[in-house]
């Protein structure tokens, strides 16, 4: 029976307990030794310790939050082989987690089966996204693949488009600055320049375009 160091990092015990047991229980092709962290710097500094085969990461941490424990961890370890766990299926998150590095991303309500396909995945040297997030993927892609070809939209950027699609999905310039890694001042830039370039007055004129994209005629 093969064995697999894994490496869970999240700051609640049920959740990690909860996913030992469900590794546990999946014990048919492989032993599962597993190791844990409460918090992003724990496991940043577990992971640069020793060498794991796959390392499990919830988004959410204190001291250090998923991403940035991600780019640590990545940073002393190229080859690390990240899975996020999360509850959080909003495309900002994820994006951020696939530009570090991390090779899968998954919701914490998949059965014990899938969690293993994914460790599976990654371990061969695929990346692995559980269906509810390959649809926010596909989803997302698909409204900025639109929302680009709009006559509209010529005069956005790919990153103001994206910014205006997050802030319809009801996010704070606040949330958008720390999930970007930029500034607040950067983001209220950004959001000016949507006003001024689309013609409106306020956040309810801009929510009001963004729907517009998401529906394209035809469709």
């Amino acid at each position: 029976m093969k064995k697999l160091k894994i490496l869970i990092i999240d700051d609640h015990k049920m959740v990690r307990d909860g996913i030992k047991s469900m590794l546990e229980s999946q014990e048919n092709k492989y032993k599962f030794l597993i190791d844990e962290a409460e918090d992003g710097e724990e496991g940043a500094r577990k992971a640069q310790m020793n060498e794991f085969d796959v390392i499990m990461l919830d988004y959410q941490l204190p001291k250090l939050n998923g991403a940035d424990t991600a780019k640590r961890i990545l940073l002393a370890n190229p080859k690390a082989r990240i899975l996020a766990v999360s509850n959080y299926n909003e495309y900002m998150y994820i994006e951020r987690m696939m530009k570090i590095g991390a090779k899968g991303f998954v919701l914490k309500n998949i059965g014990p089966e899938e969690l293993v396909r994914a460790i599976e995945a990654i371990l061969s040297g695929k990346d692995y996204y559980s269906s509810e997030i390959a649809l926010k993927l596909l989803n997302f892609d698909a409204y900025m693949e639109y929302a680009s070809k709009n006559k509209e939209t010529e005069k956005l950027s790919r990153r103001e488009i994206e910014i205006l699609k997050l802030i319809a999905d009801e996010f704070t310039n606040d949330e958008i600055a720390k999930q970007l890694s930029v500034s607040r001042k950067t983001i209220d830039n950004h959001r000016q320049n949507l006003l001024n370039k689309l013609g409106v007055k306020n956040t309810a004129g801009l929510v009001k375009f963004a729907l517009t994209l998401d529906k394209p005629s035809g469709a």
